[in-house]
């Protein structure tokens, strides 16, 4: 299978935060296009979570995201903290603090990016 990987000629990095950095990069396609700018963000590993009760209701919550102005209901999660010892203590301390639910089993489903065409992080699902 033939790599499809862009060469980075250049990155340079424009705004870094402990919840986001932004990185602007020069790149080069495998027929020899150049790329400029190429914004990449930067964010930390998230979590989240499919939590289901024991009646089978699935739990959701409702948030306002200032990004879209809109409340909306959506899987709780977040980020993996450092004080998290795997994904799995993640997104139970993230279920307990956004639902209140503590839960017994936990079953990892995967990995998947939200955006992998600007984001760099992966976000890891649980049921």
């Amino acid at each position: 299978m033939k790599d499809l990987s862009w060469k980075i000629l250049s990155s340079e990095y424009l705004f870094k935060e402990m919840w986001c950095t932004v990185r602007k990069d020069t790149c080069e396609m495998q027929d020899g296009k150049i790329i400029t700018p190429y914004y990449v963000y930067e964010f930390p590993t998230w979590v989240t979570a499919v939590a289901v009760t024991t009646d089978g209701k699935i739990i959701l919550e409702r948030q306002y995201r200032h990004g879209l102005q809109q409340t909306n209901y959506e899987t709780p999660g977040g980020c993996v903290d450092a004080t998290d010892a795997n994904f799995q203590d993640a997104i139970a301390r993230e279920l307990l603090e956004e639902t209140g639910y503590a839960f017994d089993n936990y079953e990892y489903l995967g990995k998947t990016s939200c955006n992998p065409s600007t984001n760099n992080n992966w976000m890891h699902i649980f049921f």
